[in-house]
């Protein structure tokens, strides 16, 4: 059961809503949508570094196989490009490559709210869905069916990790004439003795996601 304090991030998170947020110069590129999967983790389940943050919420990542073509080895959330049997809908887009790729099933996935889109950049109209995974033992790193085509690896970080621009390095890029922070995170997690490179959208979005639901200012304009 999610205690009280973890109850409001999740409102805070459903306040964005499930409405339509397309902005204009995304209307001609093919769509994709990501799934950001939040989970509560019991203190049992977690490491000793995760168990320092004051919140039990964890949003789950995945790696991509090293010898993958595009995108190869990197961290990212559960996604893809829209097909047609989601009937142009991007909350299914989302739903239906989180089954395909790491096995959770739609009935487990309550999508609370859905992002501002963005321009990758490869040139694809990327919708972020929010999902709030129950139960939490089905987000389990552990419990999950990895399709190894896609997917090497599954870890979780506390979402309080994102608001923290310590836990990052900042580089000041210039792309399509607009100037942004470019976040890198490096997560050690110790349940896999795995160090991963959490950086470029999948950083972004998940700084995004952070900084609204702790209600946080962010000290960078985007």
């Amino acid at each position: 059961m999610i205690s009280e304090e973890e109850g409001d991030v999740i409102r805070k998170l459903r306040s964005i809503g499930l409405d339509t947020k397309d902005l204009p110069q995304h209307a001609e590129l093919r769509r994709a949508s990501i799934l950001v999967p939040l989970f509560e983790r019991s203190k049992s389940s977690q490491s000793q570094t995760a168990t320092s943050d004051s919140n039990n919420i964890h949003v789950l990542f995945t790696q991509r196989p090293q010898r993958m073509k595009s995108h190869g080895g990197e961290v990212c959330f559960p996604g893809g490009k829209q097909d047609k049997e989601d009937e142009g809908c991007d909350i299914q887009t989302a739903l239906r490559e989180a089954n395909e790729e790491i096995g959770l099933k739609h009935e487990h996935i309550e999508s609370i709210s859905r992002m501002e889109t963005i321009e990758s950049k490869h040139g694809l109209c990327v919708t972020p869905i929010i999902g709030l995974i129950q139960p939490s033992s089905k987000a389990e790193p552990s419990q999950l069916q990895l399709n190894k085509d896609e997917v090497e690896a599954a870890f979780s970080v506390p979402l309080m990790h994102f608001t923290n621009d310590d836990n990052c390095s900042i580089e000041m890029i210039k792309w399509k004439g607009y100037e942004f922070p470019m976040r890198t995170y490096l997560y050690d997690d110790e349940e896999s003795a795995s160090q991963y490179k959490i950086w470029g959208l999948t950083a972004h979005v998940v700084h995004q996601v952070a900084m609204h639901a702790y209600s946080k200012t962010d000290t960078y304009k985007s």
